[in-house]
C-alpha cells in the first residue's frame, strides 16, 4: 500500500575525533620500526627483553591500571638531530599520542626531545642519571626525574599512571610506581632538584612516591594537562558543532552556540577537578561580544573573537602545616 505522508530521516550527527591523553609514544633509537600500536607487553614479539623499548614498555603496562595501547617507533639515530626529524616524519601520519618517552636518554637527546616538545601540544617524560641536567632545561612540557638506576624508567611508569587518570583531576606528586625501588639521593639534592623543576622517586613513612609533580618550567603537571583538555576538548565542540549545522550564523545566536560550547567544556573540566568548584559550580565566567558590537571587517571576514573566559583552577595540597593546642 502506498503511504501518504512520506518521512526522510537525515542523521546529522557526523563526529570528531577526540584527541586522547591515553597514548604514550616510545621512541626507540635502537631499532627501525613503523609506527605500530601494542596492547600488551606480550605483542612486543620483535623485540628482546633486554632491549630499551621492552623494558620501558614494560614498565609502563606494568602499572594498575595501564594503559589500553602503547607505540612504539623506532629509527636507528646516532644524533639527536636524527630523532628529532624522525619524530617530525612520524606526527605527519600518526599524531594521536600524547605521552612522548625515548630509549635514548643521554643529555644530549633529552635537551634535543625537551625542545621539541615544546613545538607540539604533548608532553616528554623522562628518567636521568644527571642531577645538574635539569638545570639546562627550561620547559612547561618536560617532566625531568631523577634516578640512580638507569632501567628504573620512573617518569615513563609516572606517564602510564597519568595516561589512565582523569586528565588534569590528579597530581603527580605522592604516586607509586609498580617496579621501582627508591632512588639513592640526599634532601640536599633533592630540594636542589625541585628548585630546578625535577623530582625524583623515595621512601616516605614507608611508602614510596614520587617526591613533586613538576615540568622543568616550575609549573604542575596537572595544570598543563589540563589546560591542554580545554583546549583541545572546545576546538572539538566548535568543530562538531559547524560539521553537524548548515553553518553557524553570525548572529547573537551563533555567537551563543560558541558560548555554549565553551560552557560545556568548563563545565566538564570542573567535574574532572581542573577548575574550582563551589557550592556545586565551577568557579569561571565566560564574557563575549555581540555581533552589533564587532568591527565590520570582523563581520566581513566571517571572523569572531569576541569570547573570552576566566577560570580558577582547583590545584592540590602538596604540603601544609597543621596546629594542634594541647590544653589541660
Amino acid at each position: 500500500m502506498k503511504k501518504d505522508f512520506i518521512v526522510n530521516v537525515n542523521l546529522k550527527t557526523q563526529g570528531v575525533t577526540e584527541r586522547g591523553f591515553g597514548t604514550i609514544l616510545i621512541l626507540d633509537h635502537e631499532k627501525e620500526a613503523p609506527y605500530t600500536l601494542y596492547s600488551n607487553i606480550g605483542e612486543l614479539e620483535g623485540y628482546s627483553p633486554e632491549s630499551k623499548a621492552y623494558k620501558i614498555a614494560s614498565r609502563i603496562f606494568g602499572q594498575n591500571p595501564a594503559p589500553q595501547q602503547v607505540a612504539i617507533a623506532g629509527t636507528v639515530a646516532a644524533e639527536p638531530t636524527e630523532l628529532v626529524a624522525f619524530l617530525n616524519n612520524v606526527i605527519e601520519t600518526d599524531s594521536d599520542w600524547f605521552f612522548l618517552v625515548c630509549t635514548d636518554n643521554s643529555n644530549d637527546a633529552v635537551k634535543a626531545l625537551s625542545n621539541w616538545i615544546d613545538t607540539q601540544e604533548k608532553m616528554y617524560f623522562v628518567t636521568s642519571q644527571d642531577l645538574e641536567l635539569v638545570e639546562e632545561l627550561e620547559s612547561g612540557q618536560t617532566v625531568f626525574m631523577y634516578h640512580d638506576d638507569e632501567e628504573a624508567y620512573v617518569a615513563e611508569g609516572l606517564a602510564s599512571y597519568l595516561a589512565t587518570a582523569p586528565v588534569g583531576g590528579v597530581t603527580a606528586k605522592f604516586k607509586t610506581i609498580s617496579g621501582v625501588q627508591a632512588a639513592n639521593i640526599t634532601a640536599t639534592e633533592l630540594n636542589r632538584l625541585h628548585e630546578n623543576g625535577g623530582f625524583s622517586y623515595v621512601r616516605k613513612m614507608g611508602v614510596l612516591q614520587t617526591t613533586e609533580g613538576l615540568t622543568t618550567d616550575g609549573s604542575y603537571i596537572d595544570l598543563t594537562m589540563g589546560s591542554f583538555f580545554i583546549k583541545f576538548r572546545i576546538e572539538e565542540e566548535v568543530m562538531l558543532m559547524a560539521v553537524n549545522n548548515e553553518k553557524i550564523p553570525y548572529s547573537n545566536t551563533g555567537i551563543a552556540m560558541l558560548v555554549g560550547a565553551v560552557d560545556s567544556v568548563l563545565k566538564r573540566a570542573t567535574n574532572q577537578g581542573i577548575i574550582l568548584e563551589e557550592d556545586g559550580k565551577g568557579v569561571y565566567t565566560i564574557e563575549y561580544i555581540a555581533r552589533e558590537d564587532m568591527p565590520k571587517n570582523k563581520i566581513a571576514n566571517r571572523e569572531y573573537d569576541g569570547i573570552r573566559a576566566t577560570a580558577t583552577i582547583a590545584g592540590a595540597i602538596h604540603t601544609g602545616t597543621i596546629t594542634v593546642d594541647l590544653v589541660l
